[in-house]
């Protein structure tokens, strides 16, 4: 009797076990679909960002462009007139009359100065273009977000992708930015997974100069390469960061914005990221001063366990 207490209670004690740990399954499965949606809630807030930054970027020389094509018509349409005038010229009977044409309407004109405005316009639509195929080739640069291979990738370049895409953020160059690009060689990572962790940054620092210098301040990038190691500093002058928030920014869901103006996972995603790669990210920070993250890399793959 004590033998069939025993197993029916095994039985039961099974079957409540099994009852709990699909319980528990169930519940970790909801726990890792919202930490995904909130990783891609993140993603996609940076990416709307990214956009209307981009449409603004590429709007400005692509309104130059237009706005120099239609005066640029018409000079061109005066320049093909004035020529027109040599052709009329048929024997040396009319050649002095046709002559004293040209010359009346080159002044009526005033080609010199039509012959300039044009190379100013033609001046103004190359710029404008360059430009624009500069911020299309940041972009294709920095679209390699979600490439899951490793790459051999040059660290500078994923910056100044990064730095072509926020040119709009950068509040017409009111905010200085100084690059000291040491010798650093190209290395082996994910590339579009650093390009995110560099535009986090950097629109934080965008960020605290805002809220310190109504816009005006300056961000430091250094580069260097020593001891088979990559070392990378961003550095603002913005409000910086008191002891205690310090210490608690690379939690996730850690969040000094206001309610809907950020979901507390940037820095928190850019640790993992750092992580990924074996390296290490830190922040030195004065209250009134600024803030200063500091990333080092490991430049061989033998290097990290995480890759």
């Amino acid at each position: 009797e004590n033998e069939k207490i025993v197993k029916e209670q095994n039985i039961l004690l099974e079957m409540k076990v099994k009852e709990r740990t699909l319980e528990l399954e169930g519940s970790n499965k909801n726990l890792k679909e919202a930490q995904s949606q909130l990783v891609d809630a993140e993603k996609m807030a940076s990416l709307g960002q990214l956009t209307a930054g981009i449409a603004h970027e590429i709007n400005n020389p692509i309104n130059f462009v237009i706005s120099n094509v239609k005066p640029l018509k018409r000079d061109i349409q005066e320049i093909m007139g004035l020529l027109g005038k040599y052709s009329e010229i048929k024997d040396d009977k009319n050649i002095n009359d046709k002559l004293k044409q040209i010359n009346d309407l080159k002044e009526q004109l005033d080609a010199d100065y039509l012959i300039n405005e044009i190379n100013l316009l033609l001046k103004g639509i190359d710029e404008g273009a360059t430009r624009t195929s500069e911020i299309v080739k940041g972009l294709q640069n920095f679209s390699r977000l979600n490439e899951d291979t490793l790459k051999m990738a040059d660290i500078h370049e994923g910056i100044d992708s990064t730095l072509a895409l926020l040119q709009w953020t950068l509040l017409n160059d009111k905010i200085k930015v100084v690059k000291e690009y040491g010798h650093v060689p190209e290395m082996e990572c994910f590339p579009g997974k650093l390009n995110q962790v560099f535009m986090n940054i950097l629109n934080n620092a965008i960020q605290a100069i805002q809220e310190s210098k109504n816009g005006n301040g300056e961000i430091k990038i250094r580069t260097d390469f020593q001891n088979n190691t990559i070392r990378i500093s961003i550095k603002d002058n913005g409000v910086g960061m008191m002891k205690q928030i310090k210490s608690r920014i690379f939690e996730p869901f850690f969040t000094t914005k206001n309610i809907g103006k950020g979901t507390g996972l940037g820095l928190s995603i850019v640790y993992g990221i750092i992580q990924k790669h074996g390296g290490e990210i830190t922040a030195e920070s004065i209250p009134g001063y600024g803030t200063d993250f500091i990333i080092l890399l490991p430049f061989n793959r033998e290097n990290s366990s995480h890759l």
